[in-house]
């Protein structure tokens, strides 16, 4: 009998340990919890360890791809940490069939999201937006967040079928009340009124949005978010010297 697949999470293991460990490690255990049914334990301990074992094989920073089948077995895939411009071009992609009344969590080998990414740099981009029924539903490895003309700040609506992004909510509690950020259904009409836009991922950072599909994304310093998230960056928040998580 064909056993399901499992759930995964991936993080950044940074010369001073991993990024958001914690919340990568609550996230797998409510996935797990959904797909399997039952509660999932895992010793932190054992877990650090091999975490440390990884980073003195490869170079750091790099991606660490945890997975955690049926039965509670960890394995730990590591890989090279690609480097992207600081903006970044994107085509848009249909969503890859899944459960898109729900939010999704990470699970199985997702070739449909990888082959999505293969498609947009084959058109000449830098990465994919996936999109269902012109709507704006996620990225192929990153979150986008959009700024209006309006003043409105949003992200899609998870209830879609986004995963739930780690690096962004940390971001937004470094932030506090600086940003205050909707979820809603965000309509591909709906680029025309952006007045900034950003990509946030574990695996990309924080990135800003040139274009969509060829369609330039202004840049309008008054609204700020490509300063404000950029100034997280530039802090050292995705190499772990912004948050309290990193002290160990």
């Amino acid at each position: 009998m064909e056993l399901p697949s499992p759930v995964f999470s991936t993080l950044r293991l940074n010369q001073n340990g991993p990024l958001f460990l914690d919340s990568h490690v609550n996230r797998l255990k409510r996935a797990y919890v959904a797909s399997f049914g039952t509660d999932l334990k895992i010793d932190p301990v054992e877990l650090d360890s091999s975490l440390k074992s990884i980073s003195q094989d490869i170079d750091l920073p790099c991606l660490v791809r945890i997975e955690v089948h049926i039965g509670g077995g960890i394995v730990m895939v590591p890989r090279i940490l690609d480097i992207y411009p600081s903006s970044i071009n994107l085509s848009t992609q249909p969503l890859p069939q899944g459960n898109v009344a729900s939010p999704r969590y990470k699970q199985g080998d997702w070739k449909a999201y990888f082959e999505t990414r293969k498609n947009a740099i084959m058109s000449g981009s830098d990465a994919a937006l996936l999109v269902h029924d012109d709507s704006i539903v996620d990225g192929d490895t990153f979150t986008p967040l959009f700024a209006f003309q309006s003043g409105e700040i949003a992200v899609p609506d998870p209830m879609m079928g986004a995963v739930e992004s780690i690096t962004l909510g940390k971001i937004l509690e470094f932030l506090g009340k600086r940003i205050k950020v909707k979820q809603r259904k965000i309509s591909l009409y709906e680029i025309s009124n952006c007045a900034d836009a950003i990509a946030v991922g574990t695996g990309m950072g924080i990135r800003r949005i040139a274009s969509i599909d060829d369609i330039t994304i202004p840049t309008d310093l008054e609204a700020g978010l490509e300063y404000i998230l950029c100034e997280a960056e530039d802090m050292g928040f995705m190499e772990g010297h912004a948050d309290a998580e990193w002290e160990h």
